[in-house]
């Protein structure tokens, strides 16, 4: 596991540090690196190839600016779409402020709690499931800009064309990521047999669809997105999500 902790603070960064250690050898983490950062320039200089072992614990202020974390958990995101992010911070009345910057942060911790060694550990313990349920699931494999990712078949909910790029395609995750590929949807559809091609500019997931919508000609996901389905497709996606 690689965790990046940003904190301006040295003896919080130790005092983190600490935790974490003692964290792991309670779960039983097999490999542990911890990168310690005092700005966000200097982690921006250090972020790794996109990995679900990678884990950022970030604080909100640093150098006096209280959304500094926020702003590099946005760079964080777009070069690492598999990474946990967690928050650790005294202004807890940022929580809500989070969820509008669409990160995917796994948890916010106050510092004020007094609680925040057992708050890390379960957060280690659902991202240590999460890196061991992940070796043994399918993976899609795609590149991105910056390295070749991969991703569980089951994350995925479906594939829209991209109509500004006709050699690229749009991945939608479960968790509401729009992650642009190197892929046209044609060559998804060739290619990838699990997904359902219900509709000329989208490919489907059917194991992600709650049911179909006849009424707006729509699938409906678990998560909550839809996607057009071509009214000639709905019953043969109604029986595939039915089987």
């Amino acid at each position: 596991m690689n965790v990046f902790i940003l904190e301006d603070d040295h003896n919080q960064q130790r005092h983190l540090k600490t935790m974490i250690e003692k964290i792991s050898r309670e779960i039983s983490v097999n490999e542990l690196k911890i990168n310690l950062f005092a700005s966000t320039d200097q982690l921006k200089m250090g972020l790794p190839v996109a990995s679900k072992e990678n884990v950022f614990i970030l604080d909100l202020e640093i150098s006096g600016i209280k959304t500094a974390g926020l702003e590099i958990s946005r760079v964080i995101r777009k070069h690492d779409e598999l990474a946990s992010i967690i928050f650790i911070t005294v202004h807890d009345e940022f929580v809500y402020t989070t969820y509008k910057y669409r990160v995917s942060a796994l948890d916010f911790i106050a510092k004020d709690r007094g609680n925040i060694q057992e708050e890390l550990k379960q957060d280690f313990i659902h991202i240590q499931k999460e890196v061991q349920t992940a070796a043994t699931e399918e993976l899609f494999t795609y590149k991105s800009y910056y390295d070749e990712v991969q991703i569980p078949y089951k994350d995925i909910c479906y594939f829209e064309a991209n109509h500004n790029n006709t050699h690229s395609s749009i991945m939608y995750t479960t968790d509401n990521q729009g992650i642009q590929l190197n892929y046209n949807l044609r060559t998804l559809a060739k290619n990838e047999k699990r997904f359902f091609r219900g509709h000329r500019s989208y490919l489907i997931n059917p194991q992600q669809v709650k049911h179909v919508d006849f009424l707006h000609h729509q699938a409906v996901f678990y998560n909550g997105l839809v996607c057009p389905v071509s009214r000639r497709h709905e019953k043969e996606l109604f029986k595939l999500i039915k089987s």
